[in-house]
């Protein structure tokens, strides 16, 4: 399947994305038969997401509240697919394809940076705040960055080569933080006590 191209201007991210509503987004999770455990972790990414865009937009920065809220719901669509072929590290590459194919090419590209590999070319707010809320969920669990990098270390049993660590990991979240009056660790009580 060819992409089309899905590079974004940040300038102009809210001119240039055509986005799915929330109903069809929850739709396309249904149609790509995503496992209800994948669709639990994505709505709470959804909810750190949200969460830390509101927050950035509050604090003055640019921040496409919609390109988050559903890039965090459609970050894992093609996991579901990747899990049954045995190519679960591609899932984020997956994800890209199926949007595009369905008519979101740059949402996708949004969601394809949500790998942890893609740590270091992470350009606007939307890639950042997915990669990052993604990376604070393990399953359904809001946890801090050190425990899901064990977590993810174990769990895909990564080369020592390949591993990303803590320190890989730090200058996201400084940058997110720094533009914000809340540290991480306040994360897991805010986005807890939003629910409630």
């Amino acid at each position: 399947m060819k992409l089309p191209a899905a590079r974004l201007n940040p300038k102009n991210f809210n001119n240039e994305i055509k986005l799915p509503t929330r109903e069809q987004a929850i739709a396309l999770l249904n149609k790509y038969k995503v496992l209800p455990n994948i669709l639990e972790h994505s709505l709470q990414v959804n909810r750190v997401a949200v969460f830390l865009a509101k927050k950035l937009i509050e604090a003055g920065e640019k921040v496409s509240l919609d390109v988050v809220d559903r890039a965090s719901l459609l970050h894992d669509i093609g996991k579901s697919i990747t899990i049954a072929e045995k190519k679960e590290d591609m899932h984020h590459i997956l994800a890209e394809k199926i949007l595009a194919f369905e008519g979101y090419p740059a949402l996708g590209h949004v969601c394809r940076m949500h790998s942890l590999r893609e740590i270091k070319n992470l350009k606007t707010w939307e890639e950042k705040i997915v990669n990052y809320a993604d990376t604070r969920v393990k399953h359904s669990e809001i946890v801090s960055l050190k425990e899901r990098i064990e977590d993810l270390t174990k769990r895909y049993n990564v080369p020592a080569s390949q591993r990303l660590t803590y320190k890989d990991l730090l200058p996201l979240e400084t940058e997110i933080f720094s533009k914000l009056k809340i540290k991480p660790n306040d994360i897991k009580r805010l986005v807890e006590n939003e629910r409630h």
